[in-house]
């Protein structure tokens, strides 16, 4: 049998078995309870045209954000399962999403995929993250792949911009793209609180003042 052949075998396999959980996020958020500011989601991938590749069409998206996905190079197919299997050479995706104009955030990049996993290097604006992982399958030791893996890539404190791009790859071929999710989380504005010696300057002088003022008004 071809190699190409036992990939795409393969491939229907993982379609019968372990796509069973598709489509689900079996991981907490990242973020936790906070409330994203930009957000989008795909569950399901469609190519509307099969040769260029994109989907301009997240299952989930806040009002007012925009959000793209373009595989940039790879061999690939949307399987049954409407996921985005590389069946001969790893591939490669850039995700947009529209951002705010101002303030500070947390960026994150969520991704789900079965068989082979990405590569845990991704990149927001072209800096470079690397990927937590959130949830790893069982490994099948004589063909190197996983049933399902779970990964976020977070990049801290970031300026607000227009536009969020980012790129991520699989590892090797035979990576099928399950979810992908694109969130940013506002950053709170903390008031720094004074430490205890500033308190101790403060009221000494408060104290010299009045102090002063006594003086003063003695020798008035």
């Amino acid at each position: 049998m071809k190699v190409s052949a036992l990939i795409i075998a393969l491939g229907m396999a993982f379609s019968s078995s372990a796509f069973a959980t598709t489509e689900k996020w079996d991981s907490a958020t990242p973020w936790g309870s906070a409330t994203t500011a930009q957000y989008a989601e795909w569950n399901v991938f469609s190519y509307v045209d099969p040769f260029v590749k994109q989907d301009n069409t997240p299952d989930v998206a806040l009002t007012g954000a925009t959000a793209t996905l373009t595989e940039t190079s790879g061999t690939s197919f949307i399987t049954g399962s409407q996921n985005i299997y590389s069946f001969s050479s790893p591939t490669a995706f850039t995700a947009t999403l529209t951002g705010a104009t101002s303030g500070v955030f947390d960026v994150y990049l969520r991704v789900a995929a079965f068989g082979v996993m990405p590569s845990l290097t991704a990149t927001l604006n072209g800096t470079s993250a690397t990927a937590v992982t959130q949830l790893l399958g069982t490994t099948n030791s004589s063909f190197g792949t996983v049933d399902e893996g779970e990964y976020y890539w977070k990049w801290s404190n970031v300026t607000a911009s227009s536009l969020y791009t980012f790129k991520f790859n699989a590892s090797s071929s035979s990576m099928s793209l399950d979810q992908l999710a694109l969130a940013t989380v506002s950053v709170p504005t903390v008031t720094p609180v004074p430490e205890p010696e500033a308190f101790s300057m403060m009221a000494l002088g408060l104290g010299l003042m009045a102090f002063a003022a006594r003086r003063s008004a003695k020798k008035a």
